[in-house]
């Protein structure tokens, strides 16, 4: 269940569609910040990945400090972030690989709908995972097609926006460092087919 019956309480007076999306903005929000400031650390052991609370939230407006405080005892019940306190009793705060999941998901999707300026270069990620990582090579392949890739071949797919970060913390999470590679292109032979797949001049 998404959200706890605190959580629901909270925003009781709304309609079903507008409670959800409002936590959904939290809840996105909060998480985003987490893996934001983690940079290299995401998919990292320790406590050198633990960040205050209070530094997470402290800038996010638009929001009550009730809805904060909800959104962040729903995130630990569902296994999305852990808590702890340190020695002067601030709560800490870091990612479990569940929420970075969740993140990393947010960023796919996202890719999918980026409208910009292209920088006229591809990024193509090429994988050859075997069996044994099934799930993994499954998992990146529905994440390269949520995210809007260009499947050039069975197992080399193009992107034409900046996505590095993306596919490095997933691999990283899912250990498929030895069989997946990244490149950036500054042209392929069919890219104009490609380029009205994406509406690029």
């Amino acid at each position: 269940m998404l959200f706890s019956n605190c959580s629901r309480r909270l925003v009781s007076f709304l309609s079903p569609d507008k409670k959800l999306t409002i936590m959904n903005q939290i809840i996105e929000e909060i998480l985003w910040r987490i893996y934001y400031i983690s940079g290299e650390r995401i998919g990292h052991y320790g406590d050198a990945r633990f960040f205050l609370l209070n530094d997470i939230i402290k800038d996010i407006h638009g929001f009550t400090s009730k809805q904060l405080s909800v959104t962040v005892a729903d995130l630990k019940k569902q296994k999305l972030i852990e808590k702890k306190k340190d020695y002067e009793g601030s709560i800490l705060v870091s990612l479990t690989e569940r929420g970075i999941l969740r993140v990393i998901n947010f960023r796919f999707r996202r890719l999918n709908y980026r409208k910009e300026k292209w920088d006229g270069k591809w990024r193509m990620v090429i994988f050859d995972i075997p069996d044994s990582h099934r799930k993994g090579r499954n998992a990146l392949r529905y994440r390269l097609k949520m995210g809007g890739f260009y499947e050039l071949q069975e197992s080399v797919f193009l992107h034409p926006y900046d996505c590095k970060r993306e596919i490095d913390d997933f691999v990283r999470l899912f250990k498929l460092e030895k069989y997946v590679r990244f490149g950036l292109l500054d042209f392929i032979d069919n890219q104009e087919r490609i380029k009205l797949r994406y509406k690029l001049s």
